[in-house]
């Protein structure tokens, strides 16, 4: 790297400039500015053959010089300041003129999309280009999804006929849909972008969208007066999408019968940035996206970037697109790890065999840290003790560990922790003569019993779908939740409408409630509630569908636990 003067006419103008859209209002500015208080900044350059220096960045003072050139206020002889960089890699002058733009001058939205996707096609991480643009990763995602947009949505907001908060609701929509839109609000259409973002995300499967051939859909349709394919809908949305999934994965399957790959996304805006076509007799791939709303879209020809792996994970589906909605939230989450968690340690009471076996495995655990054994009691306690409605494995529990461990006088406390009475320096030997006192049988389910209280679910934040030693020793034991549990209001509080709807028709009570969707929230809870509570009863006469409330156990409840609340697998 080296300052120097040089003269004008041995500049070049940049190869790959970012900045696309010139406002040349600025750049008159800035020609009057170097005129009256001379060239501040110097421009970044490198050689580009004998004698001649081609501009890395700095394009906007170049052009302000070459303007005061026409006007003749300057010649090709004015000395120039420049730094010259040399040896510089691929994508580096780009890297350089773009966050020489992002930190000098706000580029335009869309040469700064395209300016990223670039920088990340040759390589670059999204850290790298926040750290040197001072840019968020997450703004940073937010301009990559516009480097997608149809080109005439992309010349739109060149020229201000489109805002970018509609630009980046576009993002959400194939590029037939965005140039669709833009003709309504050419057209004096009102579009806001919320309201596009909405219309996007909303679409019901129609006739137009299947690419499978429609006598395999054996549903129902709605019709509108005329019956267009755009306007007939598929009535049945779980059919259509096992046959839309269907013909996918088989149109895919026919491309790798020829092509050199075949990639297939399912997400809203596919990330078209990724790809280019590819170069004659290059490995030519396909690339097949089968939107949340149904469209497929199929590029051919491609050649892949050299797109990072860890960018392609972090920018596959666009910013704008809704978040997943998790099936299970997470107090629900809780609640079904701290209520297995109990009714376990209250089946393991019921087999010493396998209590004494987890309790070798825990002691076994403990050795080889360079510490003493501890022993930390679940926190299905503490939270079990807190319920409105105690658990009957709880009861169970607390009844045990009253006995047991008021023969050594210790106890659980409200907070679930063992608390040993007596002063400080006598309670260790006071516990000592307690144990002497205990019968071997006693003695031996205490051992047990102190190591089971702190077993559970290992982390209580997460649905446990793992094989875990928690869920193989429920197994083993047969741990059956409804005979500890009964799901009550407070468990039915953390479902959805929806989830609780699918409750009532699995366990029978629908029968009894008659029409759902007419039910408030607090209404369905209540007569889950009382259904669950009936139905409980082991003196309760109950027919083949109230049957099902006695045996219902959601998802969450099982070992290993899933994320449906409710019983029957969802395709």
């Amino acid at each position: 790297m080296s300052l120097r003067n040089i003269p004008l006419s041995a500049l070049c103008p940049p190869k790959d400039n970012p900045r696309r859209n010139i406002d040349h209002r600025a750049i008159e500015g800035l020609a009057a500015s170097i005129q009256a208080d001379g060239l501040l900044q110097n421009l970044i350059v490198e050689p580009n053959g004998r004698d001649k220096f081609r501009i890395i960045s700095g394009n906007r003072r170049y052009m302000a010089l070459k303007l005061l050139q026409k006007r003749k206020v300057i010649d090709g002889t004015f000395k120039v300041p420049v730094e010259i960089r040399t040896h510089l890699g691929n994508g580096d002058s780009l890297r350089l003129a773009t966050v020489e733009n992002v930190q000098r001058a706000n580029l335009d939205p869309i040469d700064e999309a395209e300016a990223f996707a670039a920088l990340l096609q040759n390589g670059a991480s999204l850290e790298d280009l926040s750290a040197k643009t001072g840019l968020s990763s997450q703004t940073i995602r937010r301009r990559l999804a516009l480097a997608d947009l149809a080109g005439v949505v992309k010349t739109a907001v060149r020229k201000s006929e489109l805002t970018l908060g509609v630009a980046e609701a576009l993002t959400l929509g194939t590029r037939a849909q965005q140039k669709q839109i833009l003709e309504e609000i050419r057209a004096g259409s009102d579009l806001e972008a919320d309201g596009i973002r909405a219309l996007l995300i909303s679409e019901k499967p129609s006739v137009a969208l299947a690419i499978f051939p429609l006598e395999k859909y054996t549903g129902t349709f709605t019709r509108d007066l005329f019956g267009e394919e755009e306007t007939t809908f598929f009535d049945d949305v779980e059919l259509f999408w096992s046959l839309q999934k269907e013909a996918v994965e088989a149109l895919a399957e026919s491309h790798r019968q020829t092509a050199a790959w075949v990639d297939v996304h399912n997400v809203y805006a596919a990330p078209w940035w990724q790809y280019r076509k590819a170069k004659r007799r290059e490995p030519a791939g396909v690339a097949v996206n089968l939107t949340p709303s149904g469209r497929v879209e199929v590029q051919e020809g491609l050649a892949r970037h050299e797109v990072k792996q860890e960018v392609v994970a972090e920018t596959r589906e666009a910013p704008q697109a809704p978040a997943e909605r998790p099936a299970v939230s997470n107090p629900l989450v809780r609640h079904a790890a701290i209520q297995k968690s109990i009714a376990v340690q209250a089946a393991l009471l019921d087999n010493p065999r396998k209590a004494k076996e987890v309790a070798l495995v825990y002691l076994l655990q403990a050795f080889g840290t360079g510490h003493p054994v501890r022993i930390n009691v679940h926190p299905c306690l503490a939270e079990s003790a807190a319920l409105e409605r105690r658990p009957k494995a709880f009861t169970k529990v607390r009844a045990e560990a009253s006995r047991l461990l008021g023969h050594v006088r210790t106890h659980v406390d409200d907070h679930g922790q063992l608390v040993t009475s007596g002063e400080n320096g006598d309670a260790v030997l006071r516990s000592y003569k307690a144990v002497q006192l205990l019968s071997d049988e006693d003695l031996d389910r205490l051992c047990i019993f102190l190591v089971c209280l702190s077993f559970g679910q290992r982390d209580v934040t997460a649905l446990d779908r793992e094989e875990s030693l928690f869920n193989r020793v429920a197994s083993d034991i047969g741990v059956s939740l409804r005979a500890w549990w009964t799901p009550d209001a407070e468990f039915l509080s953390l479902l959805r409408k929806d989830q609780l709807e699918e409750a009532a028709i699995e366990s029978g009570a629908s029968l009894r409630l008659g029409k759902l969707r007419t039910l408030s929230k607090r209404d369905l809870i209540d007569a889950l509630a009382r259904h669950f509570e009936r139905t409980a009863d082991p003196a309760a006469k109950l027919d083949e569908y109230d049957a099902k409330g006695r045996a219902w156990l959601p998802g969450v409840l099982e070992f290993p636990a899933r994320a449906t609340p409710a019983v029957a697998d969802k395709a």
